[in-house]
């Protein structure tokens, strides 16, 4: 019988398991929940994973919700749910890893020889490749970012690059930022997913405190490509038209202290627009941090009045 880890994929039923990754410092396992919903009916098997980043939450709620509402009954294919790939960092509540200082997703395809994320990396990537058909990928802004809901895909002459955009536009999101080059997002894991023949999808949620509103738009695009792949019954939101991205530029400050936002997430900026400032316990301005061209989506920025170090990430605008 077919497993992900210690779940066995059972027709009609939902199983759970662990997937061994490494072990800790006293030599006990690092092992990684693992929840299987296998359908009666054939069918492909989407990956659908969370926690890549230790303090993003949403995502992690969400798989274990949908998860448990999910039927089985009416399912056809195989749903894998990962609530959190990164164990360490999750449990630190913080985006890199308390191991080795590494961001997991900026370090893929990895290596079976290296640090703790790099053999992460390797074996999650390897167990994907092997049995996944689509994979979705869940985030949010974390602790310190709050972003708006959109989809992000990876640009390439090639088909699993094609089809990833051909569920994006099927998920319920009018933005999708479909990444051209490389940039700051070098390593990223499912864009290696996608070189691997498989079509992936990053959802962009939320941020800080999980609201109601986060859970429902995680669920409703796991369950959106999941119609869309026509693994469960229900109409697919194709939008008449969509905005799509092709660049990012992010935004780092200078200086420390306290950031003061000037416009709301999802706003559509133009060149020296403010997006806000740091400022320090005196109240006075350190720094402007300003949009750097013309019609620009402000996908991510700092929460209002929060402590920020020099050359921490503060916000994220799409374009081109």
């Amino acid at each position: 019988m077919k497993s992900i880890g210690t779940a066995q994929v059972k027709p009609g039923e939902k199983t759970k398991g662990y997937l061994q990754v490494g072990s800790d410092t006293d030599g006990s396992p690092i092992q990684i929940p693992v929840l299987v919903a296998a359908g009666k009916k054939d069918g492909p098997t989407i990956w659908v994973q969370a926690g890549i980043h230790g303090d993003e939450f949403g995502g992690t709620a969400s798989i274990i919700r949908f998860f448990q509402e999910l039927e089985v009954e009416e399912l056809r294919g195989t749903f894998v749910g990962i609530p959190v790939v990164n164990l360490p960092s999750y449990k630190a509540r913080y985006r890199t890893s308390p191991i080795d200082g590494d961001n997991l997703n900026r370090i893929f395809p990895g290596n079976p020889k290296g640090t703790y994320s790099q053999r992460l990396a390797h074996t999650l990537l390897q167990t994907i490749t092997e049995n996944a058909d689509y994979m979705l990928d869940l985030h949010s802004g974390g602790i310190g970012l709050h972003v708006p809901y959109f989809l992000i895909c990876r640009y390439a002459e090639t088909e699993s690059s094609e089809k990833s955009l051909w569920l994006a536009e099927r998920m319920g999101s009018e933005v999708i930022w479909r990444v051209e080059g490389e940039s700051s997002t070098a390593g990223v894991g499912t864009d290696y997913v996608m070189k691997n023949g498989i079509p992936a999808v990053t959802i962009e949620v939320g941020g800080g405190n999980v609201t109601e509103e986060h859970e429902h738009l995680y669920k409703e695009a796991i369950g959106n490509a999941m119609k869309a792949l026509e693994m469960i019954d229900g109409n697919v939101p194709v939008l008449d038209k969509y905005t799509m991205y092709k660049q990012g530029d992010f935004i780092f400050a200078g200086y420390g202290g306290m950031f003061v936002p000037a416009c709301e997430v999802g706003s559509i900026l133009n060149k020296g627009d403010l997006i806000g400032a740091i400022i320090n316990l005196h109240g006075e301005v350190l720094e402007e941090l300003r949009c750097s061209v013309d019609n620009a989506y402000l996908a991510a920025t700092g929460h209002r009045y929060w402590p920020a170090h020099p050359g921490q990430l503060i916000a994220e605008t799409y374009f081109g």
